[in-house]
Parts: structure tokens; sequence; C-alpha cells
């Protein structure tokens, strides 16, 4: 048991670090390492999406701390959010799971390559009009996008960093204001799916949760920390090759 714990706590840390420093990658790093760890798959989603509910409040207001431009737009990205969130919690049990996995996988990779090759990123000139207008100007997009990254988060556990956190930053929003913001969202929509899941099954195991919340939440503030020292192009790179990496384990994930 103790093994299996300090297991457990690893890939808390390992996985908090990533979501606190990209907003990416908890749900796509903890759940298969959970699994792998001897974990059943329904508990490791259960308990991966209970835990972020917290760790995501967590690294959102940590990130606020430091600079609070980095939680805008909220309403916008937290309606679609939700909304997608709930959708996909209620149609994942009649969806061919496999092949859709397959399908955000290599969206996902795509994605990624694409952010690591984009040229007209964020520049030191004009970041400060970005923060104050692009959330205001596009509203119905961020809408849209919470709604993808929502759904997907609903139905499989993963896909609220990579989906929505790349496709916000391709619309020309600062890399630390996407992540401050996407983590505050990701409270309520780990909420929803988490709720749903739990009204019809029996999945709460606390000898699972504590001790990937308690580590999870060490591993994101190193993450916070670790994000305030990149500068958007940096920060741009390091997401880039964190949205590919969860793209290629997400595809390699429905061949094994």
């Amino acid at each position: 048991m103790m093994a299996s714990v300090l297991g457990i706590a690893v890939v808390g840390l390992a996985s908090g670090w990533v979501m606190g420093t990209s907003a990416a990658g908890w749900g796509a790093l903890s759940v298969p390492l959970l699994i792998l760890l001897g974990v059943e798959p329904l508990v490791a989603i259960t308990s991966s999406l209970l835990a972020s509910i917290l760790l995501s409040l967590f690294g959102g207001m940590a990130h606020r701390r430091y600079d609070p431009s980095r939680v805008a737009g909220l309403p916008a990205l937290l309606l679609g959010g939700v909304g997608g969130a709930f959708v996909g919690s209620l149609v994942s049990p009649t969806l061919p799971g496999p092949i859709l996995k397959l399908l955000i996988g290599v969206t996902t990779l795509i994605m990624g390559l694409l952010t690591l090759i984009r040229q007209n990123g964020i520049r030191p000139e004009n970041s400060t009009h970005l923060k104050d207008v692009k959330w205001q100007e596009r509203r119905p997009t961020i809408f849209g996008i919470g709604a993808v990254a929502g759904v997907s988060a609903g139905a499989f556990g993963t896909g609220w960093g990579p989906i929505g956190v790349t496709l916000l930053i391709w619309t020309g929003i600062p890399p630390h204001t996407v992540i401050g913001s996407s983590l505050m969202c990701r409270t309520l929509v780990a909420s929803t799916a988490s709720i749903s899941y739990l009204l019809w099954l029996d999945l709460l195991r606390w000898e699972v949760l504590l001790p990937l919340l308690l580590a999870g939440a060490g591993g994101v503030l190193l993450g916070v920390r670790t994000s305030n020292g990149l500068s958007p192009m940096r920060l741009r790179m390091f997401l880039g090759g964190v949205v590919s990496l969860l793209g290629a384990i997400t595809i390699a994930k429905y061949f094994v």
C-alpha cells in the first residue's frame, strides 16, 4: 500500500507541475499513469476529475496573485465549458469511445505541432493591448472553444487543457492569460463532469484521491513558478511541446 500511495503521489506531483505550467495535461497524464499503477480506469478518471476541481482553482488563484490580468474573460469560456462538460458526460456512454479518443489524440497532436511552428506569436509591444481587448472582441469564439474543450473533458476526463489552451492561444490571447483563465474555469468544468459521474456510479476512492490531490497541489505551485520565469515565446513553445506529447500519448493508448 505504501508503494502504491507513493506512486500515486508521484503521478500527482508530475501531472500538477505540467498543469500549473501550461494549464494542460492533468487528465492526459494522470489518468493513464494511474491505470498503469493498477487503478481501475473509471476510478482513475473520477479521481482525476475530482482532484482537478481544487487544483485548478489553486493554480488559477496563484496565477492571479502574480498578475490579475492573467484571469480574464471568464464568463464566455466558463459557460461554454460547463455546458460542454455536461453534454459530454451525458453522451459519452453512447459514443464509440476508442475511435473518438483516437480522433482527439490526432487533433491535439496537430494543434500542438501548429503551435510550435506558428510564426506570428505574441510580441512584447502588443501583448498589453491583447490582454485588454482580445477577450472582449472574441466572446462567441471563446464560448465555442470552451464548449468543444468541455465536451472532451466531460466525455473522457481530458481535453480541456490541450484543446482549449491551444485554440485560445491561436486566437491571439497571451499564453499567461490563457493559462490563468483556463485553470479558473476548469474548476466548474471538472465539478460538472464529476457530479454527473458520481450520480450514476460509486467511484469515489479516498486512498487514490487524497495522495493524488495533496501531491498535485505541490506540483501546481511549482508549475506556476516555472511558467513565471518563461517569456511568452518560450511559454508558447513549451505549450506546443506539451500538447504534442499529450496528443502522441493519446494516440499510442489507442494501439496499446
